[in-house]
């Protein structure tokens, strides 16, 4: 089984030889913890407080990276040890996963103790099945050892490009007919393009917030100004027409929703001509951190776009199979 924490989709593992500090003094053993499953992160992440809570042992350090923040510094890897997948009945229970480890990186994860990334996803030949889930069936994950039990029949195969270096995988997004590389992204909530995707595109979008006006000899005027900028901006986020997210200086970035939906399309196959329409939904425009990876920020950059669960979970199911190099749609 998989939960959707906020827009995120995560799985609990549970680790029988871990315990908290309180557990410890009782000579107990036995904590869970809830992950977002992350298919553009290239390194297992934990929450530093989690590891010193939990009395993790240091096996290594992980290298600086990006994300979607933008840049991420180094941190030590710390080892998590065997796992059970959580919620199965006792005479079901069995050793999921051996000496996990995860790394202390400064990567946002408010939702869970960490994040689960290519790392973990690339020891399933067969690949990792999302199924999002109805009314009628809950959502979960399968994890295929080989390609023995895959029914891929009314799916579309899509091949997947990785990244130099960061390993991070990438499809080609058709957007009105103009070819967007993307960063295939299960850990993000939104789909985003960048300014140079959305203008080859002709996409659209609401118009920015004005900044606050500099303060005047009147007080009261530059009052009434500044009220007046904050509270459209106030009005903007509340419809989602704008989303503020911080950026690797700590200012503030927005990302601007286009006016109408937009047929996302991705390639399929190795036959350029060929694509399958995810169906229509908002976009967002902007200068998302993580598009750095795809080399994508800044005025002077080519096209990139993020492909988030928004579009994603359009699909009732997603096979992703990154040893293949493939995901079926």
């Amino acid at each position: 089984p998989i939960q959707f924490l906020g827009p995120y989709p995560t799985m609990a593992l549970r680790f029988p030889d871990l315990a908290t500090f309180s557990q410890r003094e009782r000579n107990a053993t036995g904590i869970s913890l809830d992950f977002v499953l992350d298919t553009a992160a290239n390194t297992n992440t934990i929450n530093a407080q989690v590891a010193s809570e939990l009395d993790l042992d240091v096996v290594g350090e992980a290298l600086p990276g990006l994300g979607a923040g933008g840049a991420i510094s180094g941190g030590d890897t710390f080892l998590l040890g065997d796992c059970e997948i959580d919620g199965l009945a006792k005479e079901d229970k069995f050793t999921f996963m051996t000496d996990l480890t995860a790394s202390a990186l400064p990567v946002a994860s408010p939702t869970s103790a960490g994040l689960l990334s290519l790392a973990f996803f690339n020891c399933f030949p067969g690949g990792v099945e999302f199924n999002w889930g109805s009314d009628k069936t809950p959502a979960s994950v399968t994890f295929h050892g080989d390609e023995e039990h895959l029914e891929l029949e009314g799916m579309a195969r899509v091949p997947i490009t990785t990244l130099p270096l960061t390993l991070l995988p990438t499809v080609t997004l058709r957007i009105n007919g103009v070819d967007i590389p993307a960063l295939f992204d299960t850990g993000s909530p939104i789909t985003v393009l960048n300014a140079q995707a959305a203008k080859a595109a002709n996409i659209k979008t609401v118009e920015k917030t004005k900044p606050l006006e500099k303060k005047s000899s009147n007080p009261f005027a530059s009052m009434a100004q500044n009220f007046k900028a904050a509270q459209e901006a106030a009005q903007a986020a509340a419809r989602g027409d704008i989303l503020a997210i911080a950026g690797a200086n700590g200012q503030a970035i927005q990302l601007l929703k286009s006016t109408s939906p937009v047929d996302v399309q991705v390639a399929v196959q190795d036959d350029e001509s060929s694509s399958t329409s995810m169906g229509e939904r908002h976009l967002y425009v902007g200068d998302l951190p993580g598009l750095a990876a795809l080399d994508g920020l800044g005025e002077e950059s080519p096209p990139a776009a993020v492909l988030g669960m928004d579009v994603l979970r359009q699909r009732p199911r997603v096979i992703f199979r990154g040893q293949a190099n493939e995901v079926y749609l």
